[in-house]
Formats: C-alpha cells, structure tokens, sequence
C-alpha cells in the first residue's frame, strides 16, 4: 500500500475553445480530450504528448504534440485524421492553450487542412 504514489490522482479539466473548424468546449482527461464543437458541429478525440517528457527536456514542459480523429458536420460531413503542436500555459487552477496542425480528411472530399485553436480550462 505505501508503495502506491499518492499524486497518482487524474488529472481532469473542462473548459471552451475558440478556432477553426469549429469551437466549443472541451473535456480533458490525464492526456486524452474530448471535444464538443457547438456553433459547427463536430466531435474530436486526441491523444497528447508531453514535449518535455519526451524529450528529457523539462523547458519544454509547455509544449505538447496531439494525434486524433475529427468529425465536423460544415454543411458537408468530414471525417478526417489531425495531429499537431500545442502550448499551454497553467495559471493557478487555469491553463491557457494554443495548437495549430494539419487534419487530412477523408470522408465526402480528401481535402487537407491547416487547423488550429485557442482555449482555456479549468482543473479539478
């Protein structure tokens, strides 16, 4: 039982985004999201990395990569694959973020996109 970290608690926030193709809000869970695009609609799931962890570099802890799947429903379906680079910036129970990066979609149309966000969250 002492062997058990005990700052092995998740890591959750719940905040809203502001890009393009859509913005919304997001729920972000240890190093997966999930968004909710609202004035488009769209869904999109994400896997972040951690920049300083994968580098051994702790200066880099602000920067983050992501690989993911998006659908937004833009007066045509899109289903495509994205991936890109990110920083956030935490203040207090805050962080604040921005991310840009390509999605390739491949549903309706193959069209490849240059995407991006910012937003703000929420810890708990």
């Amino acid at each position: 039982m002492m062997a058990v970290p005990f700052s092995a608690h998740a890591s959750q926030a719940v905040g809203i985004f502001f890009g393009s193709p859509m913005s919304g809000i997001q729920y972000k869970h240890n190093d997966l999201r999930f968004s909710l695009g609202i004035d488009d609609f769209g869904l999109a799931f994400d896997k972040t990395f951690n920049l300083g962890s994968l580098t051994q570099d702790p200066g880099m802890n602000n920067l983050y990569t992501f690989v993911g799947a998006q659908y937004v429903d833009n007066k045509y379906n899109k289903l495509g694959v994205r991936g890109g680079i990110g920083f956030q910036v935490p203040v207090n129970s805050f962080e604040f973020y921005g991310e840009v990066g390509p999605t390739l979609y491949v549903v309706e149309d193959v069209d490849l996109d240059l995407e991006g966000q910012l937003g703000f969250r929420i810890r708990f």
